[in-house]
């Protein structure tokens, strides 16, 4: 094998870029990957993905904005079943908003906060499902029907009994109720009235755990 020592140091440097160009594209490769990795402290984890079944102390009525009140209602083991982190009797704080859309039917509650009976907490930022899993809670809805289309349907029949008052006098005169163009958009704007949602005290409710819940510092406190 021949070497030309003139192209010595450049075919060097092609290498070495080259080389570098290769480890720059494991590096975008590997920034797109999910790396495992191991739970710690896995005796004193509540993994996220857990639901804790729990009962509704307060009722939710989302007329208005507020807090929920709920006590867990069976032991939670850690991940590797060793511990009871979170004990049945525990109390879940959470919150509700009031803005609900039409055709909803589940109320929205984000538990916030945990409390053991040992005074033992922990933040949840966690949502609210129901028994089976699914996102929210099941409500008895109030659609505000009456108070959606009532003013519409009041205008419509005074409009109808005005033109039939103007057609039996053969009157060429078109007629109008005061007020009836404002009436347009008085219902509409009515039509836009949210449903409320409401659930009653003693509900069945659960929290999706949406992050892993350590509780080594309170576990293995002296």
């Amino acid at each position: 094998m021949l070497f030309d020592a003139s192209q010595g140091v450049g075919a060097a440097t092609n290498d070495t870029d080259s080389a570098a160009g290769g480890r720059q594209g494991e590096g975008r490769g590997a920034s797109a990957r999910a790396r495992a990795g191991i739970i710690a402290n896995r005796s004193t984890t509540v993994p996220q993905g857990t639901i804790v079944p729990a009962v509704l102390e307060t009722a939710i009525d989302s007329s208005s904005a507020g807090y929920a009140r709920a006590l867990v209602q069976r032991d939670i083991r850690g991940f590797d079943g060793s511990r009871i982190l979170i004990p049945r009797g525990s109390r879940l704080i959470g919150e509700y908003q009031s803005n609900t859309s039409a055709g909803q039917k589940r109320a929205l509650i984000t538990w916030v906060r945990l409390i053991r009976p040992d005074g033992g907490t922990i933040a949840l930022g966690s949502p609210a499902t129901d028994p089976v899993g699914k996102g929210g809670v099941k409500a008895k809805v109030d659609s505000h029907f009456f108070e959606r289309f009532s003013g519409a349907i009041l205008q419509s029949a005074l409009d109808v009994g005005v033109n039939l008052a103007a057609r039996s006098a053969d009157s060429s005169v078109v007629l109008a109720m005061p007020g009836s163009f404002n009436g347009t958009g008085q219902a509409t704007a009515a039509a836009q009235i949210p449903p409320t949602l409401s659930v009653r005290q003693g509900t069945s409710v659960s929290v999706f755990v949406a992050r892993d819940l350590d509780f080594t510092d309170i576990e293995d406190r002296p």
